[in-house]
C-alpha cells in the first residue's frame, strides 16, 4: 500500500484591507489605507489607543478605535510596546480584525487584499494511493473562493475545475457539494489520483 504525503498551502496577504468612509477633504466615499501606524493618547488616567488611515487622494486622517479610555492595567505590556514602537505584525493583526472594523461602523473591504501561496510537505500520510490531500492554512480572513484558488494556482480555468468538482475528482473533506464557499483555515481539499487529474497533481507535488 503506497502512502501519498498530505501538502499545505499557507495564503500569506502581501497586503492589508481597505476602509471605504466618507472624506471630508474630498467630499465623497474613498478608500482609506493603513498606515501601519499607531497613535497612544493617555488621558488623565485613562488611555486612547488608534490605527492611523489615510485617504488614498488627500492622505487626509481618520483614526480607527482600538482601545477607549481604558486604564493602562488593562492592557497587556508586551502589546503595550508593540502600540508605542509601531509594530507592523501588530498593526497587519488589527487590520485584519473584522470585530475591530464592527466595532467602529467601519465599511471594510477584502476583495483587493492579495496573497502568495506558500507549499510545503506535511509529515502526516494518507493510506488511499489514489487521493492527494491540501491542507489551507490562513491566519487572516480571505475573500478568496476555492475555485479560484485552484484555478489560479493550477493555471486551469473555473470551468474545468468546477467539471472536475462534479466527477467528484476534487471535493472538500466535509463539504463535497460546494466549490464556490470561501477559503477557511484548515480546510482541506482532495484530489482523486485519475488519469484526468494528473497535470493536477503534477502542479502540487
Amino acid at each position: 500500500m503506497s502512502y501519498l504525503k498530505k501538502y499545505q498551502w499557507e495564503l500569506v496577504p502581501e497586503n492589508l484591507p481597505i476602509v471605504k468612509r466618507n472624506c471630508p477633504k474630498c467630499n465623497e466615499k474613498t478608500h482609506y489605507i493603513s498606515s501601519e501606524k499607531f497613535r497612544v493618547n493617555a488621558n488623565k488616567n485613562n488611555i486612547d489607543i488608534w490605527l492611523i488611515y489615510q485617504c488614498e487622494k488627500c492622505k487626509s486622517t481618520w483614526n480607527m478605535t482600538i482601545y477607549e479610555r481604558i486604564k493602562p492595567y488593562e492592557i497587556n505590556k508586551y502589546e503595550y510596546e508593540r502600540f508605542l514602537s509601531n509594530d507592523k505584525e501588530l498593526a497587519r493583526e488589527y487590520a485584519f480584525n473584522l470585530s475591530i472594523y464592527n466595532k467602529n461602523k467601519a465599511e471594510v473591504i477584502l476583495e483587493h487584499v492579495n496573497y502568495k501561496l506558500i507549499q510545503k510537505k506535511l509529515e502526516a500520510y494518507y493510506i488511499n494511493e489514489n487521493e492527494l490531500a491540501i491542507e489551507i492554512a490562513c491566519k487572516y480572513p480571505i475573500e478568496l473562493r476555492v475555485d479560484k484558488l485552484l484555478s489560479d494556482k493550477l493555471g486551469l480555468s473555473r470551468s474545468k475545475i468546477k467539471n472536475m468538482h462534479k466527477k467528484g475528482v476534487i471535493f472538500i473533506k466535509d463539504n463535497k457539494n460546494l466549490l464556490n464557499i470561501k477559503v477557511r483555515d484548515g480546510m482541506e481539499i482532495h484530489v482523486l489520483k485519475v488519469v484526468e487529474s494528473i497535470e493536477i497533481l503534477e502542479a502540487i507535488v
